[in-house]
């Protein structure tokens, strides 16, 4: 059943006029068709209108704060530098590869997994099914909550992953020294740098 709207000159409803109920065809409002219009309020309640006295500016309140942060950080790593020494090695020499050559820290973990595993399982399965069972993890720990002592898989998962990572990146970056060998932090290297 279809109620009877008044119609525009061309024959149409008018922009303002909505159908109250529709047919099964679909019906034109306003140069658009309409497959079914649902009257009532929002679920949530009123629309919010947004009052100007309620808003904040990005300028200055966000951005003053973003400098002074950014200049803490600045200020922060400038007085580190001045008292702790990082020193750095002789130019590089393409004609003689340091004992050892480790990758960047970020790397380390990698580099740790190829020095043990040959290099298919270690530079493709190991990384390939880390990257896999991260897409996997919303799929396997279906939970509907959100506070994280409700999702006691996906939090168990990638706090296992997190840590054999960083364990390993440890190892590798600060454990390692000339032939791949183990050395302790504190000991010195005897041999070839």
């Amino acid at each position: 059943m279809k109620t009877d709207l008044p119609s525009s000159p061309n024959g149409q409803p008018g922009p303002d006029e909505v159908p109250v109920e529709l047919s099964s065809r679909p019906t034109v409002v306003g140069g658009k068709r309409v497959l079914g219009v649902v009257p009532g309020k929002p679920i949530a309640g009123e629309r919010k209108v947004i009052d100007r006295d309620d808003t904040v500016m990005v300028w200055p309140h966000l951005l003053v704060r973003h400098a002074v942060a950014a200049m803490v950080t600045l200020l922060t790593v400038m007085v580190i530098s001045v008292f702790v020494d990082a020193p750095l090695r002789e130019v590089a020499n393409p004609q003689n590869t340091p004992n050892p050559e480790k990758a960047p820290w970020y790397f380390a973990a990698l580099q740790e997994l190829l020095a043990r595993f040959h290099p298919l399982v270690a530079g493709v399965l190991v990384p390939g099914a880390i990257m896999m069972g991260l897409v996997a993890l919303p799929y396997i720990d279906r939970s509907n909550f959100v506070k994280p002592r409700h999702r006691k898989v996906a939090i168990t998962t990638f706090t296992t992953f997190m840590v054999i990572w960083i364990i390993l990146t440890l190892i590798g970056f600060m454990f390692r020294g000339p032939n791949w060998g183990w050395v302790w932090p504190w000991e010195e290297w005897h041999g070839e740098l």
